[in-house]
This record gives structure tokens, sequence and C-alpha cells, in this order.
């Protein structure tokens, strides 16, 4: 018994040193890492003041900056290294603008780490490739524009996301020529996600790519048009959305409905779209739709509201005569609901 409890804290006592030698030698890792990260990082700074902001009369060759980096340990057999100098490269790209914006994306496309982005859309894990696409795109360097439209159908939803946003990002308005193109359906994350960075890098709209992509059948192509008129306040391309707001598919109509609110319509479009209250199908969207021709009416509709209180829709009768009511027509709808239940005047003879 005292043998098994003398071997028992013999044990113990070996594993607590054992536990204290990696404690120990951790610490010691950690500290010689964040020195050796500290140096990269100053190491990158100074060699980019250098290369943006040369000594009057000369000139800090790119290949300066590649040998400081890679003499501060950003070498390629140390992928450390490099993801870490990846991400230095992205933060100061988005720091920078105009004229050094346009010398810094010059020079990244002349030192080593892309290829280690590049290497990554080689990779089976799906993780791996989607961060290496978005490490392009982010530092813009779009001779690699060929290796990533081949993963634009990539079964994987993050990896062709990460693509299609690529696409955005190195060809602008002509990147909706894809559109139709696509094989699997865009959710409306990736919606949103490409028409912002559609506004963040070309705010400035060509509306002739717009027009080219209007012939597509794609449900989820047609909702991200739609987005993108109402993200750029294209009032000339209303009428694309107009024809949206009874279409047959619900999600279509829901996007009409919430991209047509940005804007206020002509009079001929006004018209349009009252017309086509009455063809949807969902009395939810013909109330959102209802209180829309309200909020951009300067008066009401009498005629329009009078054809909505005879529709038999209890709900669309109660919505219409609600925006009567606070628009100051209170004796109109009291005496359409007496008429509800008595055989004097309707609306219609009242007005």
């Amino acid at each position: 018994m005292e043998e098994q409890l003398l071997l028992l804290i013999q044990t113990l006592v070996v594993i607590l040193i054992m536990v204290w030698f990696i404690i120990g030698f951790s610490l010691v890792y950690r500290k010689k890492r964040k020195k050796q990260l500290e140096f990269i990082e100053l190491t990158f700074a100074d060699s980019i003041a250098k290369f943006l902001y040369p000594p009057q009369g000369e000139e800090y060759h790119f290949l300066k900056v590649q040998r400081a980096l890679q003499a501060a340990g950003a070498k390629p057999s140390k992928k450390a290294n490099i993801q870490y100098l990846i991400d230095l490269m992205i933060r100061a790209q988005r720091t920078m603008l105009g004229a050094n914006h346009s010398k810094l994306r010059l020079l990244f496309t002349q030192i080593p780490p892309y290829r280690a982005s590049l290497s990554k859309l080689n990779s089976r894990k799906w993780y791996v490739k989607a961060r290496g696409i978005r490490e392009i795109y982010e530092m813009e360097q779009s001779q690699y524009i060929k290796e990533i439209t081949k993963e634009r159908n990539n079964s994987n939803i993050y990896v062709r996301r990460e693509a299609q946003i690529a696409m955005v990002v190195f060809l602008g308005w002509e990147s909706l020529r894809f559109l139709p193109y696509l094989k699997r359906d865009m959710t409306l994350w990736q919606q949103i996600k490409i028409v912002e960075k559609l506004y963040a890098y070309y705010p400035d709209a060509q509306i002739k790519y717009l027009k080219k992509s209007y012939a597509t059948q794609r449900p989820y192509a047609q909702e991200l048009l739609m987005r993108t008129i109402r993200k750029f306040n294209l009032f000339t391309e209303v009428d694309y959305i107009i024809d949206f707001l009874d279409h047959e598919s619900f999600d279509r109509r829901e996007t009409a409905i919430y991209c047509i609110s940005s804007f206020k319509l002509t009079a001929e479009q006004a018209k349009d779209v009252k017309q086509r209250v009455f063809k949807i199908p969902n009395t939810e969207q013909q109330v959102q739709l209802l209180k829309y021709i309200h909020q951009i009416s300067d008066k009401p509709d009498l005629e329009f509201y009078n054809a909505i209180l005879e529709s038999g829709n209890d709900i669309l009768e109660m919505s219409a005569a609600e925006i009567l009511w606070t628009s100051g027509y209170e004796e109109l709808v009291h005496k359409f609901y007496y008429s509800q239940y008595s055989t004097g005047p309707s609306l219609k003879e009242v007005i």
C-alpha cells in the first residue's frame, strides 16, 4: 500500500514538473513570437513609408521592400509569418486612398505573399479556399480574376459567395453579365453583399450593363437587379421594379414592394401601380402597397379607394378606410360604413 502511494506521488510530481515546463516553454515562445511579429510589422511600416515617400531624387525599389521583409522573417518557408504579412497588407490597403492606394496595389503585385493567397485556391478545405479568394480581392489583385471566376459556381456557398464578390470588385458593373450563367441560387445575404460591394467600389452607375441583364429569368438575378436599382436610386429604371409588383412569385413581389418604396413615382407610374394592387394574390402585400401609394400621393385618389372599398376584402377595406379617415375624409368613411347596413348611397355616389 505504501509503495503504491509513493508511486502515485512520484507520478504526480513528474506530471506537475511537465506542466510547469510546458507553461514555461509556452510563455517563452509567445514572448519570442510576439517580438518577431512586432519586428515584421515595424519593418513593413518602415518599408511602405520609404516606398510611398522616398527621399527627394531617390527611388525605393520594390526589391528593397521584398528583401527587408524577408530579412525580418517573412519568408515563403514560414507560412505563419507570411499570413501575418498578408493581414498587414490588407490593413494598409484599406487605409490608403488616391495615388498611394494605386502605388500600394502595384507594389503588392510584386512581392511574394500573394502567391500564398493564390495557393489557397487549390485547397480541398472550403474555408481555406474562401479565405484565399477574400485576401485576393481585398488586396485588389485583379491578375487572378481568371482563377477566381472558375469558383463562381462552387458547390460550397461560402466559396462561391466570395468568388462572386471578387468578380464585382474586379469587374464592377460588367460583372452583372455573369448573372444568367450562375448555376446555383443566390441567397438574400449574397445579394446584399454584392450590391454593397458594387456601391462601395463603383458608385457611378453604368446603366448599360444593368439593362443587358434585364433579360435574365433567374429569380435571384431579378431580385439582385431590383436591389441594385434601389441602392443606386436609379429612378429611370423604376419600371423594371413595377413589372414585378404582381408577379406570380411571392418573393419577387416582396422584393419589388421593398425596393419601390424608395421612389417617388410619376402620375403614369402611380396609375400603373394602383392597377396592379388588384392583381396581387396576397392581402398583406396588397396592404403594403396601399400604404406606399398613400405615402407618395399628395391627396387620396377617391376613385381608386372606392374600388378598394368595393373589393369585398375586409382587410383591404379597413386599410382604405383608415387612409381616408386620416386624410380628412371622415364623413365619407362614415357614410360608407352606414351603407353596409342600409340601402343608403355608396361612397361612389357620395363623391
